[in-house]
């Protein structure tokens, strides 16, 4: 007998016996036909999709920056709270640890004061028309950088001097302290 002989005689009788075993653990109801997939109940018209409360830090690339911020200054007129624009980009680690900061209990009630809008400025690549429009320089101020508009659009305040940008070596009671000053 030769070595490939030996080796396949060998082998043969396990992998009969592991091919039999897992037959029988296959499907025992081969036989019965599968049901036909459930068709979904039929659902009302969506409604337009539109963002839940914005948080500090919610960049989103597509969104129409200059709208939301007219859309924010709309509410503003109607219920007097000032708007807090956030520019910056998903990229960034200060944009990052400021989306943190606001989440946490000493910064995230101040939030509800405000009319929240989130700007993108990417790779410094887009919505630099919206930064430049709300008197932001982003030479100086880096991202994230902040804005606090009166109700009838009017620049309260804007963070031009980079305080924002080394969010890493803040606190949430350094952003709160700012919330407080211009709410």
């Amino acid at each position: 007998m030769t070595a490939g002989e030996n080796i396949v005689r060998r082998f043969s009788v396990p992998v009969a016996i592991l091919s039999f075993s897992l037959a029988a653990c296959g499907p025992a109801v081969a036989e019965a036909p599968a049901a036909p997939p459930a068709k979904p109940a039929p659902s009302a018209p969506s409604a337009p999709k539109t963002k839940a409360v914005t948080v500090l830090g919610d960049y989103d690339e597509e969104a129409d920056a200059a709208k939301d911020v007219k859309d924010a200054l709309s509410k503003a007129k109607k219920d007097g709270k000032p708007v807090l624009v956030d520019v910056g980009a998903d990229w960034c680690p200060d944009c990052v640890v400021l989306r943190k900061l606001a989440a946490k209990p000493e910064v995230s009630p101040l939030l509800k004061e405000f009319h929240v809008v989130s700007v993108d400025v990417g790779e410094f690549d887009h919505n630099l028309d919206v930064a430049e429009d709300l008197t932001v320089d982003l030479r100086s101020s880096g991202i994230p950088a902040l804005v606090v508009l009166s109700p009838k659009g009017k620049v309260r305040t804007v963070t031009n001097d980079g305080s924002f940008a080394s969010a890493r070596s803040m606190s949430a009671d350094d952003v709160a302290t700012f919330l407080k000053k211009w709410k």
